[in-house]
């Protein structure tokens, strides 16, 4: 996990997530993915190849997305806060994803 922000769910609102991933892949080399979303159901899409590994604008983009899922939560009278999710839990969906969708097994 390169960078990545959780709200934990509150006051009746959902929480979410937004992490970013880069995965080897051997010879092929290295693929970024974001995984995004409700904690219960995060998405994961692929960044293109080309993509630039900068890890102060995955940060800043964490907390633009995360942003307004606190605030919703506070608005409802709950306290929330951006805290680093658990690499093994993001990587596990990562894994996951690359499993069901390609038959890629990684460690």
């Amino acid at each position: 996990m390169l960078a990545g922000g959780i709200v934990e769910p509150g006051a009746g609102a959902p929480g979410a997530v937004h992490a970013y991933v880069a995965v080897s892949v051997g010879l092929a080399g290295s693929r970024l993915f974001v995984l995004s979303g409700p904690v219960g159901v995060p998405a994961v899409r692929e960044l293109a190849r080309a993509t630039t590994v900068d890890l102060n604008h995955f940060s800043a983009e964490t907390e633009h997305v995360l942003r307004p899922v606190l605030e919703a939560i506070e608005q409802l009278g709950g306290k929330a806060a951006i805290a680093r999710p658990s690499p093994a839990w993001v990587c596990g969906q990562i894994r996951d994803y690359l499993w069901a969708k390609e038959g890629l097994e990684i460690d």
